[in-house]
């Protein structure tokens, strides 16, 4: 038996068993497999099949107080004909079908609600997406095996699989899109394989419909075809060859864009029947900067760098200046010429596909691990990853060398998989500060949260610590921002509300120990009677150190990430000194989204080293 063959297995059992043991079908609220952007996705079905309300969709409202699956308002948005437009296509809908007719009859056949969200739904949802991504793995072995030795295609099966964020997406996950896009691509791959190896019109359609099917379930998908189109050339006469082939063949394209347009067309019917327009753009004020991508942010960053949380994929971008990816299938019979180098179709693939993804407003594409818009594009990725396990392959001593970064990286990917589900992890706004407190760390600490706020964190001994300033409130006579409701001490407390967004504001006069090269220890005694959940919307601590009026630094912290409701807290951050000259600091309260109150007591200002 292959060895390619028994790695494939290990993976496969591997995301199914990490699935059963850790089953997110069965959580509650947000944490459901029917929740955040999947129930958005996936809502199409119960208004078609269950509620027959698609246009109004208003059995929303009570399955959200039933279920509390986070379904963001913009999901289902009113239009000013009373009906409500799904935000995101409908391809996924499509995708899920079976696995919601599964979970409907498995309803109505038990006790379980019959309702679209009750657990048959959630499960059926949930283990048919791990088994999607599962094939899109099974149809990479065999398009792998067809350019690379058996033993560098289970190695890199093993690390795409385990490896990179497509585990996550392949098992906690794996109900949101890219696992689908992730098969889908492979399959497309494969098809396109096939397809120049005997062209035929049923290969044609199958082609056109897996492009329609990727671009129903996001639009940038089209970005499909360069495969079709581009595998195997590999040179300018090869390039005219393909095209001439294309020409002579004018009814395979034909009948491949008339399958695209078909499955396309599901999304204008859909806009037509609830909106009565044949276009309607559900993302808002959301959209591209084609001008101005952001490849540092989406490469680097600790919020969602792709080489930060998977870097892994450094050694696929080695592999792209690889001369020889190693391919296996002969130039002789017919149509084999034509699929030997995929080179040319993988580079334009990956360099126009990056640069939308980078281009997307939303960059960081919410709440996720890593960059999770990168792993639709694995499939092809896998190549030049594998050109360079066989370029390792070639010496002893890089054996051995390749064999410890494989464990570093698997390593690496599972625990911080398990930090991002079980542990101190954030999905949406992680900074460096953050990243490095809770490297390693197994346990959540609720004040290392802090750190999320601010790009700096001292984590060494503070020396030299100096009073530089301190306040309790009792002495300030302006009215803005001063409440008698509640205070630490004395009866006099400054404050924030949705009435009152800004607090009185504290002018500190810059002094000797305020000096280049220290830090400032800033800390107050905080309070609040309802707590704010969602980050974006929570009062903040802001201090701004100015120059002649002109802002030199700024820093904010959201004390109610650590707040206990009704009870006083201190909650303070570290900031360097700006090494830039600056006049003074203000410091105030700000409640940027109004939403929440909070008051703040007994500040003081301290100065370290370190």
């Amino acid at each position: 038996m292959k060895f390619s063959l028994h790695i494939f297995r290990i993976c496969a059992a591997a995301l199914l068993v990490v699935t059963l043991l850790f089953p997110r079908y069965t959580r509650p609220g947000t944490e459901a497999t029917l929740a955040w952007d999947v129930s958005g996705y996936y809502l199409y079905l119960p208004a078609t099949f269950i509620y027959h309300d698609l246009k109004r969709v208003a059995f929303l409202p009570e399955i959200i107080e039933k279920y509390q699956p986070s379904f963001s308002p913009d999901q289902a948005f009113p239009i000013e004909n009373g009906n409500q437009v799904m935000k995101y296509s409908a391809g996924m809908a499509v995708l899920y079908l079976p696995f919601f007719a599964a979970g409907h009859a498995i309803a109505k056949l038990t006790n379980y609600p019959a309702d679209g969200f009750s657990l048959p739904y959630q499960a059926a949802l949930h283990l048919g997406s791990v088994l999607a991504a599962i094939l899109g793995l099974w149809f990479l072995w065999k398009i792998l095996l067809r350019y690379f030795p058996d033993r560098t295609v289970g190695w890199t099966l093993l690390l795409i699989a385990l490896g990179t964020n497509f585990f996550n997406y392949a098992t906690f996950d794996a109900a949101n899109a890219h696992g689908w896009l992730f098969l889908l691509l492979a399959l497309l791959t494969h098809l396109s394989i096939r397809y120049h190896e005997r062209p035929t019109m049923r290969g044609a359609a199958g082609i056109g419909a897996v492009i329609g099917l990727a671009a129903l379930v996001r639009p940038t998908e089209v970005l499909f075809a360069i495969v079709p189109l581009l595998w195997g050339v590999g040179s300018v006469a090869a390039l005219r060859e393909r095209l001439l082939f294309f020409k002579n063949n004018w009814a395979h394209v034909l009948l491949a864009g008339l399958a695209l347009a078909a499955i396309g067309s599901i999304q204008l019917i859909y806009w037509k029947y609830v909106s009565g327009h044949w276009f309607v753009y559900s993302y808002g004020e959301q959209g591209f900067s084609f001008l101005h991508p952001h490849f540092v942010d989406v490469f680097f960053s600790y919020r969602k760098g792709w080489l930060v949380y998977t870097p892994l994929m450094v050694l696929a971008l080695a592999g792209f200046a690889i001369a020889d990816w190693g391919f296996r299938i002969s130039d002789s019979g017919p149509g084999k010429s034509a699929i030997r180098n995929p080179k040319s179709a993988i580079v334009a693939f990956f360099l126009l596909n990056t640069w939308v993804v980078c281009a997307w407003d939303i960059w960081w594409y919410g709440g996720a691990f890593g960059q999770r818009a990168m792993v639709q594009s694995y499939p092809l990725l896998a190549f030049p990853l594998a050109a360079f396990l066989v370029f390792m392959g070639k010496r002893a001593w890089s054996k051995w060398v390749f064999g410890v970064l494989m464990l570093c990286f698997l390593g690496l990917n599972l625990f911080q998989t398990y930090q991002a589900h079980w542990g101190p992890w954030e999905a949406d706004a992680m900074t460096g500060a953050y990243y490095r407190r809770i490297f390693a760390k197994l346990k959540d600490e609720p004040r290392d949260k802090l750190l999320l706020d601010t790009r700096e964190g001292f984590f060494g001994k503070k020396q030299n610590m100096q009073a530089v300033y301190s306040t309790d409130f009792e002495a300030v006579t302006d009215s803005v921002g001063m409440s008698r409701a509640y205070a630490h001490s004395g009866v006099q407390s400054v404050f924030v509300a949705p009435q009152t967004p800004f607090s009185h504001t504290l002018n500190i006069p810059k002094s000797p120990e305020m000096t280049r090269g220290k830090w400032l220890h800033i800390a107050a005694q905080f309070y609040c009677e309802e707590k704010v959940w969602e980050a974006w919307v929570m009062p903040q601590l802001v201090v701004r150190f100015e120059q002649q009026g002109g802002t030199v630094r700024e820093r904010a912290l959201r004390p109610m990430r650590v707040l206990e409701p009704g009870k006083w807290g201190k909650v303070g951050m570290d900031i360097k000194v700006p090494s830039k000259d600056f006049d003074q600091i203000k410091i105030f309260l700000w409640c940027p989204g109004g939403q929440g109150m909070m008051w703040m007591d007994d500040l003081k200002v301290e100065s370290f080293e370190d």
